[in-house]
């Protein structure tokens, strides 16, 4: 059995509005109405709110050219008006005939593949990317893995290939082009990062050519900015969900013990050199942050809970000093639950009078007609601590009782007071769950800031750390949902980081 190479595996993106696997995503035409920060579409005919939270884009041949290829984020849907309210401003106001499309959820993957890299500023795969020397070649993709920098596309006219090299790196091995490709692949040294083309052989140049491109990481084509209304408002942050669905396009071999892991900010590991943190917002001080972010990122502290470790989100960093919000997320496990508990209610407790908002409900057994829900609650906002077996209550309303104290928490560490001397690493901006399909069907969750079922989400930054995805047969799908815990008052920064990196033997 033979490896499957790395363009083998394809990340497509899914929408909850399809009814198969492999859909293509609808085509969207915008009507008269728009403006600077909304799309008006009467053939947008689902419920009110459905969109909010989507990730969209406009075609890259839509006929207004300053929206060619331009990507926004849903802030909220208006069914009574068939209206997209933009996060932020478009370039233009949309006319009517601009042509666009939307993904949100799970649920079916589509037959769209994720983006990759924007060559000169353009995405081959929404543009026509060609060079001006190389004629008969049309590039379709730039792989993630290629990275940022100058690309250089070289044809041998004696040997009829392609061969392509990142800066001053060796070039690859070379296509064949002799005769016309479509949709070949040609691959840098390292036989990971590669470009895909289509090739018109009798187009070829006569004499040897180069071309070259600058790549740069696209922004917000999957996961959209940290927005102002969700980082600081009056409930306290969010959760946010969203899934890529994985697939081996090799069409015999599997890929066997397939891991990920998402990138996190670059600087070494360190130690608290002085001060110490509970769990309230406070300081102290590190023996060496050099090259750290500045602003807006997250911490493990590795020393505590055994081990296990710890995380707090620093607000900023001055210098070796580092300023963190405090821990006002908490988990409760509940029982006997009589009135059904929905996200973002106002929880109170009888007894103890400890107060909270509702970020998640996990239910794990029962039912709420029953009398006998039972299962965790992800809460945020939290003032006090709710003690076992008191109720738990929603506008004096008695909804379930307490299966055991509050436990205070972010991203699923325990939260402990830190101190000199423990050891300090940066963790990344998103955790990772994975989800294999059933009968090639996603969970399905009704928003983006619903935790998806049955997907359990961890920490994972390197080989070591990485999800186990197991063996991926020929042909099959896997998932994987990135969430992404949004404090109160988070601060976005350049240069995050939240692709995933896969690999397989």
């Amino acid at each position: 059995m033979a490896t499957p190479t790395a363009d083998k595996l394809r990340v497509y993106f899914p929408s909850k509005n399809l009814a198969a696997d492999g859909d293509a995503l609808p085509t969207y035409t915008a009507d008269t109405g728009g403006a600077l920060n909304a799309i008006v579409d009467a053939a947008l005919t689902q419920a009110d709110g459905y969109w909010a939270g989507a990730v969209g884009w406009f075609l890259g041949n839509t006929p207004t050219a300053a929206l060619q290829g331009q990507f926004f984020h849903v802030k909220s849907f208006d069914a009574a008006a068939d209206k997209l309210t933009l996060s932020r401003d478009l370039p233009t106001v949309p006319a009517a005939g601009d042509t666009f499309r939307l993904v949100l959820g799970g649920n079916w993957r589509s037959s769209h593949e994720t983006f990759g890299m924007l060559m000169g500023g353009v995405l081959p795969e929404l543009k026509t990317v060609s060079g001006v020397n190389i004629t008969g070649v049309t590039i379709k993709k730039a792989s993630a893995l290629l990275g940022e920098g100058t690309l250089t596309v070289q044809y041998t006219r004696g040997l009829q290939i392609l061969r392509i090299k990142m800066g001053s790196q060796a070039l690859g091995v070379g296509l064949d082009v002799s005769a016309s490709v479509t949709d070949g692949i040609v691959f840098a040294a390292d036989g990971q990062a590669f470009i895909q083309v289509d090739v018109n052989a009798a187009s070829l140049p006569t004499v040897d050519r180069t071309d070259t491109w600058t790549l740069a990481y696209p922004e917000r084509t999957l996961t959209p900015d940290y927005e102002g209304y969700e980082t600081k408002n009056d409930v306290g942050g969010k959760t946010r969900y969203r899934l890529e669905c994985v697939r081996n396009a090799d069409a015999v071999d599997s890929m066997v013990d397939l891991t990920v892991y998402a990138g996190k900010p670059s600087g070494a590991a360190t130690t608290i050199a002085s001060g110490s943190l509970g769990t309230g917002a406070g300081s102290f001080d590190v023996t060496d942050a050099t090259g750290w972010p500045t602003k807006g990122f997250w911490l493990k502290n590795k020393t505590v809970n055994a081990g296990v470790g710890d995380c707090r989100y620093v607000n900023y960093r001055s210098g070796n000093t580092l300023y963190c919000l405090g821990v006002d997320w908490a988990t409760l496990a509940f029982n006997t639950g009589t009135s059904e508990i929905k996200q973002g209610d106002v929880l109170s407790g009888a007894t103890s009078g400890a107060t909270a908002v509702v970020d998640q409900v996990v239910l794990v057994s029962g039912t709420w007609a029953g009398g006998d829900a039972a299962g965790t609650l992800l809460l945020r906002k939290v003032v006090g601590t709710f003690q076992n077996a008191e109720y738990l209550r929603v506008s004096s309303v008695n909804m379930a009782r307490a299966g055991g104290a509050s436990a205070l928490g972010l991203r699923g560490y325990a939260a402990v007071a830190w101190a000199a001397g423990n050891a300090i690493e940066l963790l990344p901006d998103v955790d990772l769950g994975m989800n294999k399909p059933a009968a090639n069907q996603y969970e399905n969750p009704a928003a983006e800031t619903v935790q998806p079922a049955s997907v359990a989400f961890r920490a994972a930054w390197d080989k070591t750390t990485a999800l186990d995805l197991g063996n991926l047969a020929s042909g099959k799908l896997q998932g994987v949902w990135r969430r992404e815990w949004i404090m109160d008052g988070h601060q976005g920064r350049a240069g995050i980081v939240a692709d995933t990196r896969y690999s397989w033997s």
